[in-house]
């Protein structure tokens, strides 16, 4: 019966992003431009678009600007001559890929005692303040026997970190604490400094450095310049933070949750077309909403889930066939498919500062710094391949009119055509 009420028509639509789009990024965004001939529907007819294939070479970083902030603070004290001031800051892990637990939790922790050295060196002229720190990332159970865990060979991808100063009779008077912020509400955060009146980034308000090193979620800002947060009787924290009894100068920082086991934070990517519609839960589209339980209007078309080749360790996201994604369109005329590729928070995806030396040249005098507006989105290996799958379904009956804005006045026959073309503007 199916068979004979509709009439299919197919044709697929193979598509690079590569190359022509200096405008808005080879990956992230782009658009198919089908002016020349539009797919048309009428009153009995819809369009059924399909996400048959993707592919895209990982070539952004595992630890980027969306997941590598955490929050760090510490109310002032004075130590016989040693004055180490108040601490609201933002450190930053070193973007790249890293190879174990262990060097990303040596990478956190050195870049917390570099923090910690900037901020008590200036604008106070403090003598001797070093920090030697050592790091045990993937912790080992070691336990005596009759506990319920193994007695050796025991994993539980534990951050476990220490911090010892090297200060003559330093004693940790006040911990030094840790707060990973995923705050999807926009709006104006200042740290609690004196003095301070930068506004902190979407990225260093937003990250997603919780799920990398297993810290608990901080989903408000808490403290003001006036009322810092050190002032507040309880506040959020992420990490156990303690002064090492028997050794006051050092102190031990642990996550309360196990790290991620793969240390990324991109297991999937999103592909969003703004000519479907469709519902997601609302943490997929953090960009501009909050946590919620509950579903939302969203234009995603499909997901892509990431694929290592066992041979030579690339990274691809792919989708390949059988795939399951579609959407259905009713306007009386498509010309145009415009295409977005997504992290899991609704963001596009993050590639390294823009008009920087890369970070392991960066203290290299033999590099310079790319042109103006040379970045890896527009000019660089950022680029992802797909088909898509149209179909034109006809109701033989035609009971139901389509709504929408009628297609310009043309000569154009209704057929689809070969005729695409490429079009790097966009909104």
């Amino acid at each position: 019966m199916m068979a004979q009420k509709y009439e299919n028509q197919t044709q697929h639509l193979f598509v690079s992003s590569e190359g022509g789009f200096d405008s808005i990024g080879t990956q992230n965004h782009f658009r198919i431009n089908l002016n020349s001939m539009p797919f048309k529907n009428e009153d009995n007819t819809i369009l059924r678009m399909s996400l048959k294939q993707f592919n895209m070479p990982k070539n952004f970083l595992n630890v980027n600007s969306s997941n590598n902030k955490v929050r760090v603070f510490l109310k002032g004290f004075t130590i016989d001559d040693t004055v180490i001031p108040d601490v609201d800051i933002i450190v930053e892990i070193s973007e790249g890929d890293y190879p174990t637990h262990e060097a990303l939790g040596t990478a956190f922790i050195n870049r917390v005692r570099n923090a910690l050295v900037d901020v008590t060196d200036s604008p106070f002229t403090v003598q001797n303040l070093t920090f030697t720190c050592t790091t045990e990332t993937v912790s080992k159970d070691n336990s005596s026997a009759g506990d319920d865990k193994p007695t050796s060979g025991f994993n539980d991808y534990r951050l476990v970190l220490s911090l010892t100063s090297t200060i003559t009779n330093f004693a940790w008077t006040n911990p030094l604490q840790f707060v990973c912020l995923n705050i999807p509400q926009e709006a104006s955060y200042i740290l609690n400094t004196a003095g301070n009146t930068t506004t902190l980034t979407r990225d260093e308000y937003f990250n997603d450095s919780y799920i990398l090193l297993g810290g608990a979620r901080v989903e408000d800002f808490e403290g003001t310049v006036a009322s810092p947060i050190w002032d507040l009787a309880n506040p959020q924290v992420s990490f156990s933070s303690k002064a090492q009894i028997g050794s006051t100068s050092t102190i031990n920082i642990a996550s309360w949750f196990p790290m991620n086991t793969s240390i990324n934070t991109n297991e999937y990517v999103y592909i969003s077309s703004h000519q479907t519609y469709s519902q997601a839960s609302s943490s997929l589209e953090n960009v501009s909403n909050e946590h919620a339980h509950e579903f939302i209007t969203s234009n995603i078309l499909g997901k892509a889930m990431r694929h290592t080749n066992p041979v030579d360790g690339s990274v691809h996201f792919k989708i390949t066939d059988p795939s399951p994604y579609f959407a259905n369109i009713t306007a009386s005329f498509l010309n145009q498919i415009e295409i977005e590729v997504r992290d899991h928070r609704g963001r596009l995806l993050s590639y390294p500062n823009r008009n920087e030396k890369p970070k392991a040249l960066s203290n290299n005098t033999k590099y310079i710094t790319p042109p103006t507006n040379v970045t890896q989105e527009k000019k660089g290996n950022t680029a992802c391949d797909l088909v898509i799958l149209m179909e034109k379904y006809s109701n033989a009956n035609g009971v139901d009119a389509l709504q929408g804005i009628p297609p310009p006045l043309s000569g154009i026959p209704n057929q689809f055509t070969s005729n695409l073309s490429i079009n790097s503007k966009c909104r």
